[in-house]
């Protein structure tokens, strides 16, 4: 008689996992090689270290990897790679294509041949009865799930919150929709005996390696979520819309944890662990909180789990692009983290009035959005469109934003709103202009004479020698001829003297707040040293 403890010791077996077996590590070739299932890659908050100067496009690399098209984002950063979808770009379908979905990374992308051969790549399992190191080939014996899941920053929304809070400036781009294809975490713990007793959490670690000379305390992606959450949902995912994970997504291994915000789902994952507390990790303890104005990120604050109510209109007419009066279909989307949505209104006067609109297609689960449409007449002028909805619980889409310091969460439907311009006759289209990109690295970067102040000569010896770890251990700026591996580039991005200010004094993702170590006239000497340095 076969019983569920003989399968699972069959099935170990034939994974060359018996008892007291060890299944060694093996590596793609060229790829990235374990560190005792402790693999190191940078955390920043899930944001840049200092905001973004707007909301616009920035000077991309020459060539997108996956070959993404880079007309379809805005570029936020460079390195590590910050591309929002832009909103004319976002489609009426429920599901986003791999190449219109936005890209978020904490560090440079591991080498592309991580994905050439994915079903070499190794996870570590911990916190089960029989610990063990499952290839992707192996988890594919496992069992076969899928699960239709919205992907979202956390900071999605953030270029709304008035007082500019430091990061990315999303608008509603750094969202999608996908079809995640895997195998469910709680049929690998099953199979590997279950967690040990007293578990509470399960926590996943990322896979790339992290630069010399940064604590990796501070700087490791592991986050933690509710091990029952785990074991309800979650998948470890090799396929993504019928297809291999690309390395821009997390191939060739991804932690998806469905209705929660992209952070938790931990890209190029190498350790899979049932933990009985919370990770240690920064990213863990302080960031991704949902802290008030002026507060740093502290273990008791909400951690940004379940994704909110929340809906928009895409289009047309977004980018400022006209659209043709008579009547014209809107489209946008409509979702709630674990619970779905069961009704979507707009209004054209700024709220005081509502219509529902009508869903499209068949609902693809609760963690997956839901695409709707509406259609009116319209002369010529300019129009301004919302919409709320409602999940199946009950709660609605609030009109205002819910403040906080880091710009997450955000689900107001009023500041969202699509903006389009309608006319009787559409412009002739004009011929591309030609674009010149600029080469990231540091070597391209020219380099340019820069006259300093007192005060900026003072706070360049800062940024050169007293600041520790070294600001251009992690930042581009070409005064100093440092290329930091972590980025973002201070060239680039042309902080001004408050957001460098806030970012040295609070710190911000593995960025450590020098507070402690700077007096508060040194600090002000390196704001107006890289403002003088880049500007």
């Amino acid at each position: 008689m076969t019983t569920p403890e003989n399968s699972r010791r069959i099935f170990l077996r034939n994974l060359g996992l018996g008892s007291g077996a060890v299944l060694l590590a093996t590596c793609a070739k060229g790829g990235v090689a374990l560190d005792n299932g402790r693999s190191r890659e940078v955390y920043r908050e899930g944001e840049d270290a200092v905001a973004e100067p707007s909301v616009g496009p920035k000077p991309a690399p020459k060539d997108l990897p996956d070959n993404l098209n880079r007309s379809n984002f805005y570029v936020h950063n460079e390195k590590p790679l910050a591309l929002e979808t832009r909103r004319s770009r976002l489609r009426s379908s429920p599901i986003t294509p791999a190449g219109l979905l936005f890209v978020r990374n904490n560090l440079p992308m591991p080498d592309k041949s991580i994905v050439t051969h994915p079903d070499e790549w190794v996870l570590e399992v911990k916190g089960v009865h029989s610990e063990r190191k499952l290839t992707v080939a192996q988890l594919k014996t496992i069992g076969r799930s899928f699960e239709t899941s919205v992907l979202q920053c956390s900071g999605n929304g953030r270029a709304f919150f008035a007082h500019a809070p430091s990061g990315s400036q999303w608008s509603v781009g750094a969202a999608g929709c996908v079809v995640w294809g895997g195998v469910r975490v709680s049929e690998v713990a099953k199979l590997l005996g279950g967690p040990v007793s007293g578990m509470q959490f399960l926590t996943g670690t990322g896979g790339e390696n992290l630069p010399e000379g940064v604590d990796p305390k501070l700087a490791i992606v592991e986050r933690s979520v509710p091990a029952e959450k785990g074991l309800k949902d979650c998948l470890l995912a090799w396929e993504m819309n019928g297809e291999p994970i690309p390395i821009t997504h997390g191939g060739p291994l991804r932690l998806v944890v469905p209705g929660y915000f992209g952070c938790n789902n931990i890209k190029y994952i190498q350790t899979l662990a049932f933990t009985a507390q919370e990770s240690e990790a920064k990213i863990q303890q302080k960031g991704y909180r949902f802290r008030p104005l002026g507060e740093k990120g502290d273990p008791e604050q909400p951690s940004l789990w379940r994704m909110p109510v929340k809906s928009w209109v895409n289009g047309p007419g977004a980018d400022d692009t006209p659209t043709l009066s008579g009547r014209v279909h809107f489209h946008g989307v409509a979702f709630s983290g674990e619970r779905g949505v069961n009704k979507i209104e707009v209004s054209m006067d700024k709220g005081k009035s509502w219509v529902q609109a009508k869903f499209d297609g068949p609902s693809m689960g609760p963690n997956a959005w839901r695409a709707f449409h509406f259609a009116v007449e319209l002369e010529e002028g300019e129009y301004t469109i919302v919409s709320r909805a409602t999940d199946t619980q009950g709660d609605r889409q609030p009109q205002s934003r819910d403040e906080n310091e880091r710009g997450y969460r955000y689900n107001a439907w009023q500041e969202a709103a699509l903006t389009a311009r309608v006319v009787d006759v559409l412009p002739k289209a004009k011929s591309a202009k030609k674009t010149t990109d600029k080469p990231a690295e540091l070597a391209a970067l020219p380099k340019k004479q820069v006259k300093l102040s007192e005060a900026g000569e003072r706070g360049k010896a800062v940024f050169t020698q007293k600041a520790q770890p070294g600001c251009g251990v992690c930042h581009t700026l070409s005064d100093t001829e440092s290329a930091g591996a972590i980025g973002p580039s201070l060239d680039a991005l042309k902080p001004n003297l408050k957001q460098v200010e806030n970012a040295v004094t609070n710190g911000v993702g593995v960025m450590p707040s020098f507070s402690g170590s700077l007096s508060p006239e040194e600090i002000s000497d390196l704001a107006q040293y890289i403002k003088e340095a880049t500007h």
